[in-house]
């Protein structure tokens, strides 16, 4: 196995927005690309844990800012977009991270209703982020 020696702020001046990023993979990410150097655009439904993503990106000496958004619904998506361009006036790169297991039931117990929920936000909540993101 080669491990690779990661430059230092090798993402210094770069805009990273990070879908799902209140807690677990997306937060950790969100904190790597701050400690890297970019300013990240910290994107989840759940106010307060992506506020507290924003406070370790500050603590570990980064620039983020918290925009409450639902990767399932256009509007929020394009209040995002609009957000992260006036403050940061561009987005380099996103992170799709948002997901959701709906109720982790099995194929014969899943409804057509927990069924959507999934699809919305795994797959095409990554579609509708890009697209405006674009």
């Amino acid at each position: 196995m080669k491990i690779v020696e990661v430059e230092e702020k090798q993402l210094k001046g770069k805009v990273a927005l990070v879908t799902g990023a209140g807690s677990g993979i997306g937060r950790a990410t969100s904190v790597a690309f701050a400690r890297q150097g970019a300013r990240v655009v910290v994107a989840s439904r759940r106010a307060k844990e992506g506020e507290e993503t924003v406070d370790l990106i500050k603590e570990n000496g980064g620039d983020g800012m918290f925009i409450a958004t639902d990767v399932t619904r256009e509007e929020s998506l394009q209040t995002m977009v609009k957000k992260s361009m006036d403050t940061f006036g561009r987005i380099d790169f996103a992170f799709n991270n948002a997901g959701t297991g709906a109720d982790l039931l099995s194929l014969v117990d899943t409804t057509e209703s927990n069924y959507e929920q999934s699809m919305g936000t795994n797959v095409k909540g990554v579609w509708n982020t890009m697209v405006p993101s674009g």
